[in-house]
């Protein structure tokens, strides 16, 4: 038997030609095994595209939280308050640093706690604001923040309290109070 269609001049197949004095051979008629086609990557199987679309979520709930915590006080506060602490030109010494750092304080409390009368204390009572609560400045920083916007520049004892010292207790009050 041979399984070899023939075709007619119009391009259909016509029945095969049996040899009916072959012997009969049912394995001849057997094909060997091929195997599939390959699985392609694309088109993206169902759970791909949900873990796809659980990561783009995640990433934009992630970055409005982040645009969001940018734009509060504490952040905005202890940004200005680094732009401070590196600007050396301008603020030359630990005086220097503490009187602009009053002034981000008192802008905290005047719009964080809604204390207007913030801006005009001066003295013992703007000491005992800087140290209330378990975050409020060191006596000997609280003391000279207070006292450096009145102390004019250049004098010998403007560091007598380290810059960092400064900064370092600043920023702990504004993550406190901001």
């Amino acid at each position: 038997m041979t399984d070899t269609p023939i075709s007619s001049p119009f391009g259909q197949p016509t029945a095969p030609v049996f040899d009916r004095d072959a012997p009969f051979d049912p394995m001849a008629a057997l094909r060997d095994i091929h195997l599939p086609d390959p699985v392609g990557w694309w088109p993206l199987a169902p759970g791909w595209w949900v873990l796809a679309g659980l990561v783009l979520l995640l990433a934009a709930v992630a970055g409005v939280l982040e645009w969001r915590r940018r734009q509060t006080l504490a952040y905005q506060a202890a940004r200005a308050l680094d732009a401070i602490a590196r600007d050396h030109a301008r603020f030359q010494d630990s005086r220097a640093v503490a009187a602009e750092a009053t002034l981000l304080m008192r802008r905290v409390l005047v719009t964080r706690a809604g204390k207007p009368q913030a801006a005009a204390l001066t003295g013992a009572d703007w000491q005992r604001v800087l140290g209330d609560g378990k975050s409020g400045l060191p006596e000997e920083v609280r003391a000279f923040v207070a006292q450096a916007p009145y102390l004019p520049p250049g004098l010998p004892d403007a560091d007598r309290i380290d810059r960092a010292v400064v900064v370092k207790s600043v920023h702990r009050w504004l993550r406190s109070n901001a």
